[in-house]
Formats: structure tokens, sequence, C-alpha cells
């Protein structure tokens, strides 16, 4: 609180006033435009719910067949197909299950999110030196932040929930594949 003194006319009447001023500006702001602001991520919401809705709703059989086949496909290693066989086993045997799927599933849209956004805007970049000029320094910014940096805002507009979550998400992963996919066509 020692710094507060060093300012002229900042004291503890004034910072509460300019806090008080800025909660107010931020709802008033939510309450004229936080509707529409939700509907633009119902169509993420749904998504998220049907991946949700399939991987906790589908026997488990089936969910660890199609995870063995990923993962047989991605590796053709016997090894990694079988130390996906029993963590898998191990999850359902301490009754994870449920919150596994739940966290794959919001893997998943989040990794077809960033490769939706990503792809293309890194496709771009490797097109062009002026957008690759433009965008680095945005990517550098998005990628020295921590993800709950990109949770804070999301949260006060949209509320605490999965969807905040997810979005926080994808905005961290998006540098990377932006990055690769540019690196990768150059």
């Amino acid at each position: 609180m020692e710094w507060l003194y060093k300012f002229p006319n900042m004291n503890d009447g004034a910072l509460r006033d300019l806090k008080k001023a800025i909660d107010d500006g931020f709802r008033a702001f939510t309450r004229a435009y936080g509707d529409s602001i939700e509907g633009l991520f119902s169509p993420l919401q749904h998504f998220l719910l049907a991946a949700d809705r399939f991987m906790t709703q589908t026997p488990w059989p089936v969910i660890l067949l199609i995870i063995l086949a990923i993962a047989w496909f991605a590796s053709r290693s016997l090894k990694i197909v079988l130390g996906c066989l029993v963590t898998l086993m191990l999850i359902g045997y301490f009754d994870m299950w449920t919150d596994t799927m739940r966290t794959v599933a919001m893997i998943f849209v989040c990794t077809v999110l960033s490769i939706v956004i990503g792809l293309p805007i890194g496709i771009l970049m490797s097109r062009s030196d002026r957008v690759q000029r433009a965008i680095n320094p945005i990517l550098d910014v998005m990628q020295t932040m921590p993800s709950f940096v990109y949770l804070i805002p999301v949260v006060m507009l949209l509320g605490i929930g999965r969807v905040p979550g997810l979005i926080a998400v994808v905005i961290y992963a998006i540098p990377p594949m932006i990055r690769l996919t540019d690196l990768g066509i150059r």
C-alpha cells in the first residue's frame, strides 16, 4: 500500500471509486450484450455436449476399441496399444471412466477447433511474409501468457463453466498449430 502514497490524489477512496466505476461499466455491458455474446458460443456448447454425450453414453468396450484402434493407426506399435489398454482398464477399475471420458471429449473438441482455426491461418502465413510479420507478434504474446489469463475475460462474459474453459484452451493451443503449419509449408 506504500506505492499509493507516491501518486498524487491516489488514495483508497479513489481506487475504490475507480473499481466501482469499472465494475458498474462491466455489469452494464454484460446486461446489454451478454445474451448475444452467449448466443455466439451456443454452437460450441452443442458440439461439446454432443462429444460429451458420445464419450459418456457409448458402452465402454466400444470406446475402448475406438481408442485402441486410434492408438494402433497412429503408432503401429503394440507396446503403445497395450499401454493404452492397461491405462484405460485402470481408469475403469478406479471408477474414473466418466470423468476421463468428459476430459477426452473436451480435448477432442479443443483439438478440432484448434485445427479448424489454426490451419488456415498457418497456410496464409506461409504464403505471405507480410502476414507472417503481422501475426508472429500476436502469437508470441499468446504463447507467453498462461492459459488462465485467457480464462478471466471469458468467465466474466460467459460465467463459470466448461465452454469458457474450452475457449481458453483453444486460444492457448492455436499458436503452436499456426506456427507448425507455417513452418511445415515453408
